[in-house]
């Protein structure tokens, strides 16, 4: 399978979930220092981990029953993303930037660099289902006549 690799924008990422960053601001008003409540989830507690990827083929992607965030901190990844109906029809993006995936949304990473470090936020309690691929998903560059 071949795969088109996308930057993140907020309209080709809506039906995953939400770009994080200051450009959604609530309001208009100008001060000397900005705090957004950007994504909220009332229902449970969150925590933060930290994540350390090397994957270089996946062979499989997973999801869960809270939102979750992905900000890349050091390292070049790819961010493998599916609706929840259709788990064999990835979507696959330059995590350059935060991000948080809605409920129950796909996901895997694929290492670009050898070091990836990546900060996650999600439930405090997460429950997750995984859907294998039949052939792993690989990073490769083909020229533009193949």
């Amino acid at each position: 399978m071949s795969f088109k690799v996308t930057t993140l924008k907020k309209d080709s990422f809506e039906p995953f979930g939400k770009i994080l960053g200051a450009g959604e601001t609530p309001d208009g008003e100008e001060k000397d220092w900005k705090f957004y409540v950007l994504v909220t989830e009332p229902d449970s507690p969150w925590r933060i981990g930290y994540y350390v990827p090397k994957i270089k083929k996946l062979a499989k992607l997973e999801r869960h029953d809270s939102m979750e965030s992905f900000e890349p901190v050091t390292g070049f990844c790819l961010l493998v993303v599916a609706e929840p109906d259709k788990p064999d029809e990835p979507v696959v993006f330059v995590l350059d930037k935060p991000v948080v995936l809605y409920k129950k949304i796909w996901h895997g990473i694929l290492s670009l660099s050898d070091v990836v470090e990546i900060k996650i936020t999600e439930n405090l309690e997460v429950g997750t289902e995984f859907h294998r691929f039949r052939k792993p998903l690989e990073f490769r560059v083909i020229g533009g006549n193949q």
